[in-house]
């Protein structure tokens, strides 16, 4: 037999997790009395849930309590110093066994190892988020594990679920819809969901508003001051902006923890896939690229057509009029321009959010990005309408209005990306 494990329940519940679900759900999905699940989720210092498991199998429960909104670990039993004699073993629901306390449980408990980061190793944590690579550690795990697991279920392993014991723990069934549902099939929100998007992004304004728009100035000064460099200037602008909005993606992320936006986080993208992120400006400059060999091809044959309708105009021959229809194909060009711009523009959108909080790759938060725009067509309509609106309100007064308004439009980001891809 190999190595076996045990999963671990660190006493804290994921971002938004509210307690009284995770009760419920862990009471419901594990079948043990609310009460117990109250006490579990409750505690405060690390409980032992579920021991004596291959690793695969563990790191099923492990997907199925993130799913819960439950921050677990599983390690080897060979690190194994018991950690508090309140347990969930075996979690199926079987007799419990009295359990003694072991001495010494709370000075062992104390020393035990500082966690860190699966991602980047940093020790710098705060909840369920890394302040080194700015991932949400239980959605990057459950991840890690989806993806290492994806041949686990493969039709030469058939004869193994046949004959696997029945009292083994919970596998496909358990985890499957809940961590994979999250991130591969996001939300559709009602038309309404637009004007709060903007509403919730107010909030995370005036927590706090002068950081925000020191920030938000900060950042436009540097991007005129490298847009004065002939060429390489707006080409970093353009590949480096992805990077920018992953920071103030975390930067509301931390409100959200309570913590306060600071300027610092105009910059916190640089230490979250960073590479990946500067991958989704390149893509969204090459997807502009290829828009603008689409609109020189139209565009030849505009220029042809409008100037055989200037000389129309000043020679009304009747052969000549149908040349007019230059103006026609102006407007052609430019309904084509903005249909390819805005698949573009729903595939850029939340990428940056998905690569730093989720862990995934360029083109999968790419992929993701454009369907929970899709997904959401009504409210986006919306949120375009009513950010036109208040864009060109706050341009009025000098433009200092655009202090407010732009923070909030990218706050709102953020708190498109929490409605769409949490719920």
């Amino acid at each position: 037999m190999g190595e076996l494990y045990r999963v671990i329940y660190t006493g804290q519940l994921r971002l938004g997790t509210e307690k009284d679900e995770a009760i419920a759900s862990f009471s419901a999905r594990f079948k043990v009395a609310e009460e117990k699940a109250r006490k579990v989720i409750s505690s405060s210092k690390d409980i032992v849930l579920k021991k004596d498991l291959e690793k695969t199998k563990a790191e099923k429960y492990q997907q199925a309590l993130e799913a819960i909104g439950m921050i677990v670990r599983i390690e080897p039993l060979e690190q194994k110093a018991e950690l508090d004699s309140l347990s969930l073993v075996p979690i199926e629901g079987a007799a419990e066994k009295p359990k003694t306390e072991t001495p010494g449980v709370e000075s062992k408990s104390t020393e035990r190892a500082k966690p860190v980061c699966p991602k980047c190793g940093s020790d710098r944590l705060e909840g369920d988020n890394c302040l080194a690579c700015g991932i949400v550690i239980s959605k990057y795990l459950a991840r890690q594990a989806v993806e290492a697991e994806n041949g686990v279920d493969s039709p030469e392993n058939t004869s193994w679920q046949a004959n696997r014991d029945p009292y083994a723990a919970p596998e496909a069934d358990l985890v499957a819809d809940t961590v994979e549902g999250e991130l591969t099939d996001p939300i559709s929100h009602p038309a309404g969901a637009g004007w709060h998007w903007i509403t919730r992004g107010f909030w995370h304004f005036k927590q706090n508003p002068v950081a925000w728009i020191l920030t938000m100035v900060v950042w436009v000064v540097l991007s005129i001051v490298v847009s004065i460099i002939p060429f390489v200037g707006s080409l970093a602008i353009t590949l480096f902006s992805p990077v920018v909005l992953a920071g103030f993606m975390l930067g509301c992320a931390a409100q959200d923890h309570g913590e306060d936006f600071e300027l610092s986080h105009l910059f916190a993208g640089f230490s979250s896939s960073v590479g990946q992120l500067v991958l989704v400006g390149l893509l969204y400059l090459a997807g502009f690229f290829i828009i603008g060999i689409v609109m020189a091809m139209v565009g030849g044959g505009v220029m042809i057509g409008m100037m055989g309708g200037m000389e129309a105009m000043e020679n009304p021959d009747p052969t000549m009029m149908s040349s007019a229809t230059g103006v026609g194909s102006v407007i052609l060009m430019i309904v084509i321009a903005f249909g390819l711009s805005i698949p573009l523009l729903m595939a850029y959108w939340f990428a940056p959010a998905l690569i730093a909080m989720e862990g995934l790759s360029a083109m999968a938060a790419m992929k993701l990005s454009f369907i929970g725009c899709l997904k959401n067509m009504l409210p986006f309509l919306v949120y375009g309408i009513v950010a036109i609106i208040i864009v060109a309100i706050g341009a009025i007064p000098v433009g200092l209005g655009l202090l407010v308004v732009m923070p909030v439009m990218t706050a709102s980001v953020y708190t498109a990306y929490r409605a769409i891809y949490y719920g």
